[in-house]
């Protein structure tokens, strides 16, 4: 079985995470799509991890944008939430391969990332969007709010992701 290098996630969270809040406000189109992509972070965290791992580091992740963002709670309640059912969607969807821990566009195929990372980033985004505006009519007025931002957020994530993976070399 492959080991995770926690030396390369604390890069990864670097890159993801502390870098999503100096460009938070600045990653906005059109006052309408904005771009969570510290979402990478949790969406490509190496499978197979104890889950009670998987939750403390949704759960700080959260926290941490939290901490940067005025938002108390709101990110962190979602990341955990997020990181609760991540793996069992995953091997729901998708054919799992034993040994395998990384995940990255190149393992996911298109198929991956329609399946797995487009419903998590919605699913992302309409808890934020929702818990913000407080009521089930704000779900309703802020659904432009939600798919824009949604596209928005698998396109940064997709290309982010792109440029730190190493692809795959057949032999």
């Amino acid at each position: 079985m492959n080991r995770v290098s926690w030396k390369l996630l604390t890069f990864y969270f670097v890159g993801y995470v502390i870098l999503q809040i100096p460009l938070l406000h600045k990653f906005v189109l059109f006052n309408v799509a904005f771009s969570f992509f510290y979402l990478g972070f949790l969406v490509f965290f190496p499978l197979g991890q104890n889950p009670i791992l998987r939750l403390m580091v949704g759960f700080l992740t959260g926290l941490y944008i939290d901490l940067f963002s005025n938002t108390p709670g709101l990110h962190a309640s979602v990341c955990t939430f997020i990181m609760l059912f991540r793996d069992t969607w995953l091997r729901a969807i998708l054919e799992h391969q034993k040994g395998v821990l990384d995940i990255n566009i190149y393992i996911l195929k298109m198929r991956g990332v329609w399946l797995y990372i487009l419903p998590l980033i919605f699913i992302h985004h309409l808890m934020i969007f929702w818990i913000n505006y407080g009521s089930w009519m704000g779900l309703f007025m802020t659904f432009d709010q939600i798919s824009a931002s949604t596209i928005f957020s698998l396109l940064s994530i997709l290309l982010i992701n792109l440029v730190i993976s190493k692809k795959p070399i057949r032999i």
